[in-house]
């Protein structure tokens, strides 16, 4: 039932998912979908967490055999938006408000925290070279999630008409947030303002 529900949201959109036609397509009865899901969040919130589980099956096939640790993590921040603009409708489910509560979804949960330590891993590997870092490297992948996920989410954005990057630009404009991400992991600037502000409540 959850293919087929997702086959419909990738289709048409989660607003229009109908319990009785995932339902029909996947062959059970039309109470099925609610006995094993209580009701249609509970069927989104599976959808969405096979959308996670997706995510990180194409984070996992881009990875290759001796990459260094940024070109692992390049791979990782690339592989979230490529997979958002491959699948619009699933992303947005994944990260929008059409489910009303997700920390009602344990399932959902689970997968969401297991794409974002994926990330943060990946971030800390990158990072484990620099001993003087001021802050936790879970600081730093809220940073680079924030950065990735607005460009996924204007990307993919495209029926809105406020996405102003071509089609021909988004590699370019990919790798130019990409680059300005990694280097403020990297910066010193940044360094020191956040061993200031630590300093500075230190003292209070």
């Amino acid at each position: 039932m959850v293919l087929r529900g997702l086959e419909l949201v990738e289709l048409r959109g989660a607003a229009d998912l109908s319990l009785r036609e995932v339902a029909r397509l996947a062959g059970v009865s039309q109470t099925a979908p609610t006995h094993h899901f209580g009701d249609k969040d509970g069927l989104l919130a599976a959808i969405a967490s096979e959308g996670f589980r997706l995510l990180m099956a194409d984070r996992l096939a881009a990875l290759k055999d001796g990459m260094t640790k940024e070109q692992r993590l390049r791979v990782v921040m690339r592989a979230y938006v490529g997979f958002a603009l491959k699948r619009p409708e699933l992303f947005h489910l994944m990260f929008g408000p059409r489910i009303a509560d997700k920390n009602k979804h344990p399932e959902l949960m689970e997968a969401s925290g297991g794409s974002f330590q994926f990330l943060n891993n990946s971030i800390a590997e990158f990072l484990a070279d620099q001993s003087d870092l001021a802050r936790p490297p879970r600081f730093s992948a809220i940073a680079v999630w924030s950065g990735m996920h607005g460009l996924a989410t204007l990307l993919s954005d495209r029926e809105s008409g406020l996405c102003q990057v071509s089609d021909a630009l988004i590699e370019d404009v990919c790798e130019t947030v990409t680059n300005v991400l990694l280097g403020g992991l990297q910066s010193p600037h940044v360094q020191a303002g956040t061993a200031a502000r630590r300093a500075a409540r230190n003292k209070k």
